[in-house]
């Protein structure tokens, strides 16, 4: 017995159910392609802690001040506590965080597959019903080029922002100690403000007694507004750079009064510069950063090249008439014969070179960052150590030496004022060295990548 042969209609229903589960299976696809980023906030959190052991907060609304879990103002700030304050509230990073957004809308964009075009053309006069479903299919090998490096820019702009991690760990840590000097300036600006007030009416009685002259007593009191106006200017100093840290931390709007609780022990010794290089080379993200540059735009160059040839595959229908539908697969191509994507090529050529130098300009200049940033660190470790274990202590000598002199009635009480003045002098220049010693060890510290001291 011979089989039934089906009709044309039948025939042409088979066809047309077969491209409906094609649809339906290029949407649910489509619709599948929520795209989780892995280079995300917690990805940027990771890398600064990672390199300072401290770590982002939680994303917050805009202007929403918040403590890091066991932060508290009322016991006074301690340097670690303003650097982790400063990474959950300051508002120009997290401005600069939103950055993650937009890499992964642009990662969700490289997933994403072109819709297919229906065309209906309807029938008049002899003219019968047709349509066609039209699908570049040459996205199929387009596609990983363009994903690869929507990911290796994804993970660029995370890195980036790793470094402006490290940079604000740097400027809160600058500020911090500035600060720190700047009260202890004010402290003993008055000091040596009163010390000045007492030798003042002591030449002033000596210029009744007719002991000294009146030049001398003017000289005095000139000295005596000198301090007045260092004092002045110290305290004014000190309230430019709370405002400062205060803007750091993220409370500029908090008004909050910054009682710092300093922990006065100083970096420790610097290790070799090879290593210190080798260090920076490891660990710094705008470098890992610029390596991820260079990655993408190879990649862009490869999606490029693949543009060369477009391929769109269509599948056709007709109406013959008499309930008949016709439906058949074709190809569009289009023949590089006068555009070969040959600009867009070059320009990614270019991207490329451009990348690479870009990588050994920035090489180079963490060589000469890391070289400058250990001498002067080593410069100041010196400048410190000399006027803490020799300049101090022979000031403080001589202050008790003078003191005893004036008990033993060989010189005059103004005597020791001046020497007792001269160290309080000397210890506001040591206050300068301190806040600089620690500058420039939270500069080393950032150049290299890490905390190296």
């Amino acid at each position: 017995m011979t089989e039934p042969r089906r009709s044309d209609k039948s025939c042409s229903t088979v066809h047309t159910c077969r491209v409906g589960r094609l649809c339906v299976y290029l949407l649910v696809f489509l619709a599948g392609c929520n795209v989780q980023s892995p280079y995300d906030r917690f990805y940027v959190s990771a890398g600064i802690r990672e390199r300072t052991a401290y770590q982002l907060g939680q994303a917050a609304k805009p202007g929403q001040f918040s403590l890091p879990e066991g932060v508290s103002l009322d016991d006074g700030l301690t340097e670690d506590e303003a650097v982790a304050i400063a990474l959950w509230n300051n508002a120009r990073l997290q401005a600069d965080l939103t950055a993650l957004g937009f890499a992964r809308a642009d990662l969700i964009e490289a997933h994403m597959l072109p819709n297919p075009v229906f065309s209906l053309l309807f029938p008049v006069g002899p003219k019968l019903l047709e349509a066609d479903l039209e699908w570049p299919v040459d996205v199929l090998w387009q596609r990983p080029h363009r994903i690869a490096a929507a990911e290796l820019d994804a993970k660029s702009v995370a890195e980036n922002l790793i470094a402006d991690g490290l940079g604000l760990v740097r400027d809160v840590q600058t500020t911090y100690w500035q600060l720190w000097s700047a009260r202890q300036r004010v402290r003993l600006a008055e000091e040596n403000n009163q010390l000045q007030a007492q030798i003042a009416n002591i030449v002033r009685g000596q210029l009744r007694a007719g002991d000294i002259s009146a030049s001398e007593v003017q000289a005095a009191f000139l000295h005596l507004l000198k301090t007045a106006d260092a004092l002045k200017r110290s305290s004014n100093e000190a309230e430019l750079l709370e405002q400062q840290l205060n803007s750091l931390l993220g409370a500029a709007s908090e008004n909050v009064t910054l009682d710092l609780s300093v922990d006065e022990g100083t970096p420790e010794s610097v290790g070799p510069k090879e290593e210190l290089l080798k260090t920076a080379f490891a660990a710094r993200p705008d470098l890992r950063a610029a390596e991820l540059a260079i990655e993408a735009a190879g990649k862009r160059l490869g999606w490029e090249r693949s543009k060369v040839y477009n391929l769109i595959a269509i599948i056709d229908a007709k109406d013959e008439g008499e309930d008949s539908l016709t439906v058949g697969p074709g190809l569009a191509a289009e023949i590089p014969v006068f555009n070969q994507n040959n600009g867009n090529i070059a320009r990614a050529a270019a991207e490329l070179e451009q990348a690479t130098r870009q990588y050994e300009a920035l090489r180079q200049k963490i060589i000469l960052q890391v070289q400058q940033a250990r001498s002067q660190y080593t410069a100041a470790r010196e400048t410190f150590d000399l006027w803490t274990s020799e300049i101090i202590p022979s000031l403080q000598e001589k202050v008790e030496q003078t003191r005893r002199s004036y008990e033993a009635g060989d010189v005059l009480r103004t005597s020791v004022l001046e020497a007792r003045r001269e160290l309080v002098q000397a210890k506001m220049h040591q206050t300068d060295l301190a806040a600089d010693l620690h500058r420039s060890a939270a500069e080393l510290n950032y150049c290299v990548g890490k905390s190296a001291l």
